[in-house]
């Protein structure tokens, strides 16, 4: 691969001091941002020169191949900037490991090896469909929140496979979905993005048309192995996706936080007898939202890094070790809206006049918890292989 891609950044400082080192252009440029519907150039140019785009990149191509815990510290210290920040990095970031993790290595060779690393993006459950022949796809489809898509270089499209017979199945009966990776020029974009919160991911619509995807450039969305050396890409795409969100949400938490206590002690509500940061029943719901942030983004961290040096070790996941990314996943984010509303709440009139940046909090927060990899119906699937796991280590007693 081009060596010219290389990350400039010195190797031995980690993803999240360099968010933190460009945190506070983020948080500068966030009200443009949410204005121009997308990361300003300036943001997007400075996470380009951290390297944080590429932090789930083996090294031999030019990422940094960062810990699970180092990222999760990364997209939190972005999103703790601007939620819109972190959400656009985190697809950008974990989309971008997706086609090197599980495209062919022809397809590696082609996307990774030019002077300029890829950035990619978009929306790779299926909103299309494709025949196949001799390997490659023939296929259009229409798109969603293709977030992060419009400084991307490469989009990703997912696709049901049709057979003469209907829709191509998997042995379990679900249908094929086969993950599409093509140049941003081929692609249609709809630049409308007008929605409550989350203003600044650009998580446009789009448009693939009678697109060729040749062989290599495709892959099931279920795949559950790596292709390459780094054993991490094992989690799969649904890992890699939980983890994401989840670090916004643990961003939002404490932004929020941060914020509730900047008006704490300079606000007097009526009917308080002091200022709120003084008062007795905040104090003491303060305390209890405070752990209940670090609780959650313990078991995050900690849960991750078990996971990454189980995987490195050569451990094989278990159908209750990929359901928990989804619970972990689930859970911060029921714990990241209890926090934030709590912290809304407690600024009144400065959290509802605009601009305001707990107020902020409060859109993206619950914003994001409209996404579909955090409804929370999913945790009655979550629970079966989960439940069995804690009956088989119960009869062992």
């Amino acid at each position: 691969m081009n060596q010219q891609n290389t990350i400039s950044a010195a190797p031995a400082d980690t993803m999240a001091e360099r968010a933190r080192a460009i945190a506070p252009l983020v948080r500068a440029e966030a009200l443009a941002s949410e204005q121009l519907g997308t990361m300003t150039p300036k943001v997007v140019q400075a996470i380009k020169e951290a390297g944080l785009f590429w932090m789930l990149l083996e090294r031999k191509v030019g990422g940094a191949q960062a810990d699970m815990a180092d990222c999760m510290r990364a997209w939190e210290e972005i999103a703790a900037a601007d939620a819109s920040a972190g959400w656009s990095l985190m697809a950008n970031s974990t989309g971008t490991a997706v086609p090197y993790a599980y495209c062919s290595e022809e397809a590696v060779a082609e996307i990774y090896g030019g002077p300029e690393l890829p950035i990619m993006a978009g929306m790779l459950g299926p909103g299309g469909s494709a025949k196949e022949t001799d390997g490659a796809l023939h296929g259009s489809g229409k798109y969603r929140f293709g977030s992060g898509s419009l400084h991307a270089t490469w989009i990703g499209a997912g696709m049901f496979v049709m057979d003469e017979g209907g829709m191509r199945k998997l042995p379990d009966g679900s249908p094929v979905v086969r993950v599409c990776w093509r140049p941003a020029s081929e692609v249609t974009f709809d630049n409308e993005w007008n929605v409550l919160g989350l203003r600044g991911t650009g998580s446009v619509d789009y448009t693939l048309e009678e697109a060729t995807i040749p062989a290599g450039f495709h892959h099931e969305r279920a795949i559950q192995r790596g292709l390459r050396d780094w054993r991490l890409y094992d989690i799969g795409i649904p890992g890699l996706a939980c983890a994401g969100h989840t670090g916004v949400a643990l961003g939002l938490m404490r932004r929020a936080l941060e914020e509730i206590t900047r008006i704490a002690f300079g606000k007097k509500r009526p009917a308080y007898q002091t200022v709120l940061g003084d008062q007795q029943v905040f104090r003491h719901d303060f305390a209890y939202h405070e752990a209940s942030y670090h609780a959650a983004r313990d078991f995050t961290l900690r849960f991750y890094a078990e996971i990454q040096e189980y995987l490195e070790a050569g451990g094989e996941l278990t159908p209750a070790m990929r359901a928990r990314f989804r619970q972990n996943c689930i859970y911060v984010h029921k714990v990241a809206a209890e926090v934030v509303r709590f912290c809304y709440t407690m600024g009144g009139s400065e959290a509802l006049r605009e601009p305001s940046d707990l107020g902020r909090c409060m859109r993206d927060m619950y914003a994001a918890t409209q996404h579909i990899f955090v409804d929370t119906i999913a945790m009655q699937d979550i629970a079966v292989p989960i439940l069995a796991e804690w009956r088989e280590q119960a009869a062992q007693q």
